[in-house]
C-alpha cells in the first residue's frame, strides 16, 4: 500500500506547477498562436470618382458660294461656240465645318456628245487661286492669281484628278479662297462637232487629313 503511494506522488511531482516559467512559457505560446489563427486587422478605404471629359466629333463641310450642291456654274455655260472660244466664273471655296480641311478637284464632261468632245479633246479647263475674270461672255478669261491647273482637255470620265490638295496649308473653319475656272473651246475642235452640245461637271472632295 505504501508502494502505491509513493508512486501516485513521484507521478504527482513529474508535473510542472502553475506558476513555473515554463508554464508560463507554454500559456504565451498558446495565446500568440490563437491570434494569428483567429485576428484579422480591418483598413479603411476611400474612392475619388474622376470624370468630366466629353468628346465631340467635328463637322467637314466643304461648301461653293455658300452652296451643297453648288449648281451656280451657269456663267460658265457657252452657246452658238467656235474654236477659240472661252468662258470663265470665278467661284469661292469655304470651310463651313469646324475642323481644318484641304480639298480636291475632279470632274469631267457628260451629256450626249461626251464622248465626241472627250475623243476630239475640244473642251479645256483651267483653275486659277484668286484669279480674276476678265471679259464677259464667250471671251471672258481668268487673269491674275495662280494658276493651278493649266489647259486640260476633259473627258468623258468625271472622276478625272483635275487639282491636288488644295489649299498648300490647311484650310482653316470659316475661311474661304477663291478659284476662277475658265473653260476653252480648243482650236482643234473638229467640224463634226457642230450643234453637238455637253455639260461639265466639276466636284470637289474635303479631307479632315490636312498632312
Amino acid at each position: 500500500m505504501a508502494r502505491h503511494a509513493a508512486g501516485r506522488r513521484r507521478r504527482s511531482r513529474a508535473l510542472p506547477r502553475a506558476g513555473s516559467g515554463r508554464v508560463r512559457a507554454l500559456l504565451c505560446l498558446g495565446l500568440l498562436g490563437g491570434l494569428g489563427a483567429t485576428s484579422s486587422l480591418a483598413y479603411w478605404t476611400d474612392d475619388v470618382t474622376i470624370s468630366g471629359a466629353t468628346f465631340t466629333a467635328g463637322t467637314l463641310d466643304l461648301e461653293v458660294d455658300n452652296a451643297d450642291p453648288f449648281t451656280g456654274l451657269t456663267v460658265l455655260s457657252m452657246s452658238d461656240m467656235v474654236p477659240g472660244n472661252t468662258s470663265a466664273q470665278v467661284i469661292t471655296i469655304e470651310n463651313s465645318g469646324t475642323v481644318p480641311l484641304k480639298y480636291t478637284m475632279a470632274g469631267g464632261l457628260t451629256g450626249t456628245g461626251a464622248s465626241a468632245y472627250s475623243s476630239a479633246g475640244a473642251l479645256q479647263l483651267t483653275v486659277v487661286l484668286n484669279g480674276t475674270k476678265s471679259g464677259s461672255g464667250s471671251t471672258s478669261t481668268c487673269t491674275g492669281g495662280t494658276t493651278l491647273l493649266t489647259p486640260t482637255a476633259l473627258t468623258d470620265t468625271t472622276t478625272t484628278s483635275l487639282v491636288a490638295r488644295r489649299p498648300s496649308s490647311p484650310l482653316a473653319p470659316a475661311a474661304t479662297e477663291s478659284l476662277c475656272v475658265q473653260v476653252t473651246f480648243a482650236s482643234v475642235a473638229p467640224s463634226s462637232l457642230q450643234g453637238a452640245s455637253v455639260d461639265v461637271v466639276l466636284t470637289t472632295t474635303a479631307t479632315s487629313d490636312v498632312s
